[in-house]
């Protein structure tokens, strides 16, 4: 069977934590099998929604790492995401400083990277997860989800969902969030008679803003 060249990477990488003297402890056998299974099952992964509820909710079962480039990261990150960039993940130092009683979940801009990542860490003897989609996934479904307006009348428990991640990370409410002018004092407007079935009618119900 030929192997692809990922794979023999992969290979190589974790015969040089092996050889470190890093995790798999004594006693715990982790191998490509056991790795491929996992990835079969979808167990290594979690979804943008997710990671948002995880966040909502402050757990502390996990870690996250952004394994893009300094830059990316200087520009934009989810949450209190630790920057270690893919070429740093695989030294002894770097995995020796990761937890061991949590997981590992980590995101690039999209799936490929993260995939690495979570194999190379899992091959390690950690608990790793990929973040589908990335940051690239993050920042449409939840920063920006485009809601149909059609969805809108008779709101669905997702598209619910979607307005309060959108309004957690962006609104005031976010830690981090975008910045909002202060509120100017209302003042009611004065219409004369005439002029009153001229004015833009309200908008439905359903387009509330945070």
């Amino acid at each position: 069977m030929e192997l692809r060249p990922n794979t023999i990477l992969l290979m190589a990488l974790a015969a040089t934590l092996a050889a470190c003297g890093q995790r798999p402890e004594a006693g715990t056998s982790v191998s490509f099998t056991d790795v491929a299974q996992s990835a079969s099952r979808q167990e290594d992964r979690v979804s943008v929604e997710q990671l948002a509820e995880w966040l909502i909710e402050e757990r502390k079962d996990f870690v996250l790492i952004d394994v893009r480039s300094r830059e990316e990261f200087a520009n934009a990150s989810i949450g209190d995401a630790r920057n270690i960039p893919l070429a740093e993940l695989v030294t002894s130092e770097t995995i020796a400083s990761l937890p061991g009683d949590r997981k590992v979940v980590v995101y690039s801009n999209g799936s490929e990277n993260a995939a690495k990542a979570a194999t190379m860490l899992r091959l390690a003897g950690l608990d790793a997860q990929l973040v589908t989609g990335g940051y690239n996934a993050w920042q449409e479904r939840i920063l920006n989800p485009d809601i149909p307006a059609e969805e809108l009348d008779g709101e669905s428990p997702q598209v619910s969902a979607q307005r309060a991640y959108a309004c957690y990370f962006v609104g005031d409410r976010g830690e981090g969030g975008a910045e909002r002018a202060e509120p100017k004092p209302f003042e009611p407007p004065v219409f004369e008679p005439q002029q009153e079935e001229d004015q833009p009618k309200l908008p439905p119900v359903g387009e509330e803003s945070c």
